[in-house]
């Protein structure tokens, strides 16, 4: 069977930004903050990221994070720097890292932050994921016995029990994993390696999840890197928490980027693989299945997906359009009194647009104000000649 990559990229980025929070901008936060309690809904700020409006919420996070500041392609933790000099802890997008590939996304960070916080700081990397998707790799339970890992700490949902598989020569780089094994009725769905720990993998059917997750948009990078449209995604996709970056020597953000390759090649060369089952004890000399040797060839340096910001959006607005037409009809069929047997929706229609002017106008809102409003929390920004056919 023939496997190919669709797909690789930087997932997840979390960075710490270290240094001393002007104060100019801790009493406006804490200003922004407060009308942001008083209203008792996220505030729209002056700031934005990417052309999308920042949003304060009236509420930080645990001791740390006094302010919490989001918009579409960014979330911003912002507090005082008393726990070891941490000003701030940025995650983009996982939409913004695929768009615009991540040393673009990094660049606009770096931006944002220095006419944020206006004075100097350094870029920590936090936490890191990094995936690959393939196409045609279909999971099944007997995968399982197949991965060997170096990976410790594990909590295992699947053990293997033969006492005698354990008994290896000395000299076996690898072992069974003991691992965690997601189900879909009779059908594996996936496997979680390390689980928790501060290295860790989980191999997934990707196909399955974007229904779940509405990353629709996905499909619009397959499908540029070659996907037929049909066969099944599986996405190999190691995590790295601080602890681990530290061991492996990764620090500073733009670094992060030179060193990605030989993270992504330790993950699939020695601490996990995926092999053909031999009937030699020693598994360090089980050679490796066609579907790892694919993964580990990932290039985990793509090329961005500009359309995917668009393809989300369409997503996301069919989704809300079906939801508009089953609640219609719904609403429609208890207005049995009211609309003609014979309205074909255009009754309803004119129905539903007068009770919502009315239910607006009640609570003293409009619908341009709230149209508006919701444009500055998606990230949509209208052109200056776009107008209503």
């Amino acid at each position: 069977m023939d496997y190919q990559v669709v797909g690789s990229n930087i997932d997840t980025l979390l960075l710490y930004a270290k240094g001393e929070l002007p104060s100019d901008l801790d009493h406006e936060l804490d200003r922004l903050k407060a009308a942001s309690q008083e209203a008792d809904a996220d505030l729209a700020t002056s700031w934005t990221f990417a052309g999308e409006t920042f949003f304060i919420r009236a509420h930080g996070s645990g001791r740390q994070w006094r302010w919490i500041l989001h918009c579409p392609s960014l979330h911003l933790d912002v507090g005082r720097g008393r726990f070891n000099g941490l000003i701030a802890k940025a995650r983009l997008s996982s939409a913004c890292l695929w768009e615009r590939s991540a040393d673009v996304a990094l660049a606009l960070l770096y931006a944002f932050l220095v006419g944020f916080l206006g004075q100097a700081f350094a870029l920590q990397v936090a936490e890191v994921h990094l995936c690959a998707d393939l196409a045609g790799w279909e999971l099944a339970l007997e995968d399982a016995r197949a991965f060997l890992t170096r990976g410790h700490n594990r909590r295992a949902h699947l053990v293997h029990p033969s006492a005698s598989d354990q008994n290896e020569d000395s000299d076996s780089l690898y072992e069974a994993a003991e691992l965690e094994v997601n189900l879909h009725g009779r059908r594996c769905t996936g496997f979680e390696f390390s689980k928790g720990g501060v290295h860790s993998c989980t191999i997934y059917d990707k196909t399955k999840e974007i229904t779940l997750s509405r990353k629709d948009w996905m499909r619009t990078v397959w499908v540029t890197n070659g996907w037929d449209g049909t066969s099944q995604v599986t996405r190999v996709e190691f995590r790295y928490k601080r602890e681990c970056l530290h061991e492996m020597g990764v620090e500073e953000a733009y670094a992060l980027l030179d060193q990605i390759a030989s993270m992504w090649a330790y993950s699939t060369r020695c601490w996990l693989r995926h092999t053909v089952p031999q009937p030699d004890r020693n598994r360090g000399r089980w050679p490796l299945s066609p579907a790892w040797a694919a993964v580990q060839h990932a290039d985990l340096y793509g090329e961005a997906v500009p359309a995917v910001r668009t393809r989300k959006r369409a997503g996301d607005l069919k989704l809300l359009c079906q939801m508009l037409a089953g609640c219609s009809t719904t609403a429609a069929a208890l207005l049995v009194e009211q609309l003609p047997q014979t309205d074909d929706g255009s009754n309803f229609l004119r129905w539903f647009y007068e009770w919502m002017l009315a239910d607006m106008e009640e609570k003293g809102l409009t619908f341009e104000t709230l149209r508006e409003d919701k444009r500055l929390r998606l990230g949509v920004v209208a052109g200056p000649d776009d107008t209503a056919a």
